[in-house]
């Protein structure tokens, strides 16, 4: 089974990508539904997130994201230990759906992971390929301002929480580059879709 990573910065377009990439039929492993599922209502997960942040962060029993988002994006320490505390069960989580997905007789899966080297994933051993959807730096901003609805402030202190987008290029086996339109980058993924095939 061919596993494929699907990478890069934040607000660049890997959602469209993936998106394009199921409507094409192929299975994806999705580390942001993960990353959603080991925070839900009753996950020991989120016990131990509570008890790191205090009950502020926990609105009607449910985890109030944005405030999360708030004190852990200024701050690199705080981040570092919700990430101590998520990570490995979204891991866990990724390993499963591959092991599901080989069990299937897929041919070919992709998983797409924000943080893939963040995290050293390329350290696993689980990836024939690695892709990084790329964005030049103003458009990264101006769409995580208008997606998120954030001043530039916390838009940069967000994209500063993540490895350059240039350093991720220079490790990626394949570069697909988001600077176009919408129809521009489903184009893009298709023919990159294609060339696999080929391969």
């Amino acid at each position: 089974m061919l596993v494929i990573a699907i990478t890069g910065g934040i607000a660049s377009g890997k959602t469209e990508v993936t998106k394009t990439i199921q409507r094409a039929g192929y299975p994806v492993v999705d580390a942001d539904v993960l990353a959603r599922q080991v925070l839900e209502p009753g996950t020991h997960t989120l016990e131990q997130v509570k008890e790191r942040f205090g009950q502020s962060i926990i609105k009607n029993g449910v985890l109030d994201r944005h405030a999360l988002g708030e004190r852990v994006f200024s701050n690199p320490t705080l981040l570092k230990s919700l990430t101590a505390l998520t990570a490995p069960e979204i891991r866990s989580r990724i390993q499963e759906q591959l092991s599901f997905f080989r069990m299937k007789g897929k041919t070919v899966v992709f998983c797409a992971i924000p943080l893939f080297f963040e995290q050293h994933y390329e350290d696993t051993g689980w990836f024939d390929q690695v892709v990084v959807v790329a964005t030049n730096e103003r458009q990264q901003l101006d769409r995580l301002m208008a997606r998120d609805h954030l001043d530039e402030w916390a838009a940069q202190s967000r994209i500063k929480a993540q490895m350059p987008v240039a350093k991720k290029v220079a490790k990626a086996d394949v570069v697909i580059e988001n600077d176009g339109s919408a129809e521009e980058l489903q184009q893009k993924v298709v023919d990159y879709l294609n060339r696999l095939k080929e391969e």
